[in-house]
């Protein structure tokens, strides 16, 4: 499932449908991305996941 992380900083990251997230037991955010590269976000560092709104028609 691809999805957006939006960061407390503004910027957005989009992730793939070959990527993962999950959570550690203190709030930490864990994203795995399609290459298998794990990156660990503080919980104070980003803000929300959502699914990618798709690219307007035109």
């Amino acid at each position: 499932m691809a999805f957006d992380l939006h960061r407390a900083d503004g910027d957005v990251i989009r992730y793939g449908d070959d990527a993962r997230f999950s959570f550690t037991a203190t709030g930490h955010l864990v994203v795995y991305d399609a290459g298998g590269t794990k990156t660990v976000y503080s919980h104070h560092s980003w803000d929300r996941i959502e699914e990618p709104v798709p690219a307007p028609e035109g």
